[in-house]
């Protein structure tokens, strides 16, 4: 493989040896000129460079790791929410359903849907068991999620 500092050396060789030609005198078409010894092409030693002996053609892809594997298809689909499971806070919307409001101790906020009718009053400390919601209801403002069983503190 040629490296690119070769081939710009060269570059550069043929480019100043025919820049040296039409700088000097004009000389008929067809005519022989010598070239005078101070004109000759200086020998340019390229910088160091570690020696690469190919493994293969010149336009061989070089040899080395290979590529990674793509991760592929998810065996899972990626948009399940995770089931926050038992939550304990504090009730932010109440009534009697079937939408409420909880927000966590972290801050957390949850939009909780539940058909069984419990009543829950603002203020409450409660501790329930959240799944992901299944159903497309708007409860507000907070994390979608059903509300399972309830445990009601002091």
């Amino acid at each position: 493989m040629i490296s690119f500092s070769r081939t710009a050396t060269a570059t550069f060789l043929v480019l100043t040896s025919l820049t040296a030609c039409s700088a000097g005198s004009p000389v008929a078409p067809g005519t022989s000129v010598p070239v005078p010894p101070s004109a000759s092409a200086t020998s340019v030693t390229p910088p160091s460079e570690p020696a690469v002996s190919p493994s293969g053609p010149y336009n061989s892809v070089p040899n080395g790791p290979a590529p990674s594997k793509p991760a592929g298809i998810p065996k899972t689909p990626t948009d399940i929410v995770r089931s926050p499971g038992w939550i304990e806070g504090t009730i932010t919307r109440g009534g009697t359903g079937p939408c409420y409001g909880l927000v966590t101790f972290d801050g957390v906020a949850y939009a909780m849907y539940s058909d069984k009718g419990a009543k829950l009053t603002q203020g409450d400390h409660i501790k329930a068991e959240l799944t992901p919601a299944r159903l497309r209801i708007d409860c507000g403002a907070g994390i979608p999620v059903s509300m399972g069983a309830i445990q009601h503190f002091p």
